[in-house]
């Protein structure tokens, strides 16, 4: 009988010893099997959040997620060498609205520095400068033939087009961005403040609304040569 008594203890513990190692290893073994997948590689390099529009340079957009080219074109770096390009707002405003919007097509190779769109009024045509080398891919296809058709957000649904950038790295060093684009945009509206007709100058102190088009305000006749100044064209 003490036999059987031990015997049937040693049984128990060994269905409990058993119960326990099975309640271990399953524990990490549910949370293995419960822990989601993971993202295919393409969703985990997201492209750069957008930042919105926040805030601005006296009468003029201003984005802080963007590289800003002298010529006031942008460009706004995402995943791998893919970057959105466009024009900014103190060029939307400077042509005007009804500014001819000459984009390349697909395929165009463009060079930092070098003429990459154009912006024409009647037989008058100013280029703008790309902020970056590379090949376009896309333009959008909610812009039009003019400059009004980018709406009031330049930094966003305004934008321009898609490019392959070359040297991604090495391109977005070249631009300007937060703090400095800052400052340099503000230094811009200074130069075009001392341009303007006295009277024009007036209203934008007092915080009027800017006249569409702010080189032919300037100089009606030569407002190609205002654009090409502002635009270093």
């Amino acid at each position: 009988m003490p036999h059987d008594i031990l015997t049937l203890y040693s049984s128990k513990a060994l269905e409990y010893g058993i119960a326990i190692s099975f309640l271990v290893l399953f524990i990490p073994f549910w949370r293995f099997v419960m822990k989601p997948a993971p993202a295919p590689a393409a969703a985990r390099v997201a492209e750069r959040p957008r930042v919105p529009v926040a805030e601005a340079v006296e009468w003029f957009q201003f984005a802080r997620d963007v590289g800003f080219h002298p010529g006031h074109a942008w460009a706004r770096f995402g995943q791998g060498a893919l970057a959105t390009v466009g024009m900014d707002d103190f060029a939307r405003q400077l042509v005007g609205s009804q500014a001819s919007l000459e984009l390349p097509p697909p395929g165009t190779t463009l060079v930092q520095g070098e003429p990459a769109w154009s912006l024409r009024n009647g037989d008058r045509q100013v280029a703008m400068l790309s902020p970056v080398d590379g090949v376009v891919t896309e333009v959008n296809p909610a812009v039009g033939s003019t400059v009004g058709s980018l709406g009031g957000d330049p930094f966003g649904t305004g934008w321009l087009m898609q490019v392959e950038v070359r040297r991604p790295a090495a391109n977005e060093r070249t631009l300007l961005s937060g703090d400095a684009a800052r400052a340099w945009l503000q230094t811009t509206t200074d130069a075009l403040r001392m341009r303007i007709a006295p009277d024009m100058g007036l209203v934008m102190q007092d915080g009027g609304t800017l006249v569409d088009g702010l080189a032919r305000a300037i100089d009606e006749d030569n407002w190609d040569a205002v654009a090409r100044e502002f635009l270093r064209s």
